[in-house]
């Protein structure tokens, strides 16, 4: 039941022919920065924090219309810096995102961008590339997490130490999430009704075995992988879920370097590949006539329903605080515990 994809599409980095800025006072909603504390429970820490922020909101007949609010997670390139930023849709998210970020992580600090860039500036003489991730099989299928087959390390290791590049680089990984109901598996219920299909159907269908030949096609009986996969897929139902967009821009002056960056930070995305279910991350980039379409998107933190659906502990693994597990230099992290000095410029993500 994969999805089929364009895998030969190249990545191909384009000029446009104006700047592309956005302003703290033009970002819809808030954008708050965060600066981590080295010791801290990472993905661990993530899993508890996204169960804190599931707040599903829905209206309409059987309340089945999902109506809830989108944010975003994104780590940033940005001024020789690795940092961390979250964007919430309301005033009243972002004080539960600060009160719950606190509690999470202690020691770390979450603060209100006040002023300067909402969004990575990009000039004229700038190179663009940019990248979607899609999943490569139906999302009831679920990609490697810390609870199943686990990390050597974090991945972020090699995402942060990816997105490294020159001083008068960007690079953005920008991971847009929206709440699903706790149905969002079923097919008689409201997450999925449209898309008529549920994780029992799915897993029957592994149990089952698969019809192989053309003329001669015979029923080839389920392989001990096909019933452990269906084992899996089985227990994804009643789980807390988002509905998931991910997107990877590299922005620079030099066309080769924004397309090695964007190419480079989505191919990392294969180390969260679920050998037990065959289900993992494929990229997309983007024609260059899309790019500037892309970049407004991520300015206004913009969802689709891609059909991208992670549990808890599966988005966990693509948006989370890190710590110091990972040695990528560069990293916006803060050095003493709570109650010291913030360190300057924490307030200005382009500072």
């Amino acid at each position: 039941m994969g999805l089929f994809r364009n895998r030969s599409r190249s990545y191909e980095a384009t000029q446009l022919r104006e700047s592309i800025t956005q302003s703290v006072d033009e970002v819809p909603g808030t954008l708050l920065r965060i600066i981590p504390y080295k010791e801290n429970e990472g993905i661990t820490g993530a899993a508890r924090l996204l169960r804190a922020i599931h707040d599903v909101q829905t209206e309409g007949w059987l309340r089945r219309r999902n109506i809830s609010d989108h944010h975003s997670f994104e780590l940033w390139f940005d001024e020789g810096k690795v940092k961390f930023l979250l964007h919430a849709a309301t005033p009243e998210a972002a004080e539960k995102y600060t009160t719950r970020v606190e509690s999470t992580y202690s020691n770390s600090d979450i603060v209100i961008v006040g002023d300067g860039h909402g969004f990575p500036s990009v000039t004229p003489d700038d190179h663009v590339a940019t990248a979607d991730l899609r999943l490569e099989k139906h999302h009831f299928y679920p990609i490697r997490h810390f609870r199943a087959e686990g990390f050597e390390h974090d991945p972020y290791s090699e995402i942060t130490s990816e997105m490294l590049s020159t001083e008068d680089s960007r690079v953005v990984v920008q991971v847009v999430f929206r709440p699903e109901p706790t149905d969002w598996a079923n097919n008689d219920g409201g997450g999925l009704l449209r898309r008529g299909v549920s994780v029992d159907d799915v897993a029957e269908s592994l149990k089952q075995g698969q019809v192989v030949g053309w003329n001669d096609s015979r029923v080839r009986d389920a392989s001990a992988k096909d019933k452990e996969a269906a084992k899996i897929i089985e227990q994804q139902r009643g789980k807390y879920a988002f509905n998931t967009n991910i997107r990877v821009i590299a922005i620079s002056p030099d066309p080769d370097e924004a397309e090695a960056r964007c190419e480079g930070v989505s191919g990392m995305f294969t180390r969260y590949y679920n050998s037990r279910t065959e289900q993992g991350f494929e990229a997309l980039p983007t024609p260059p006539s899309r790019v500037q379409d892309v970049l407004i998107d991520c300015q206004q933190r913009k969802w689709e329903d891609e059909e991208i659906i992670l549990t808890i502990d599966e988005l966990a693994g693509a948006a989370h605080i890190p710590n110091e597990e990972i040695e990528t230099p560069n990293i916006d992290w803060k050095n003493t515990q709570r109650g010291t000095r913030v360190p300057t410029g924490a307030e200005q993500p382009d500072q």
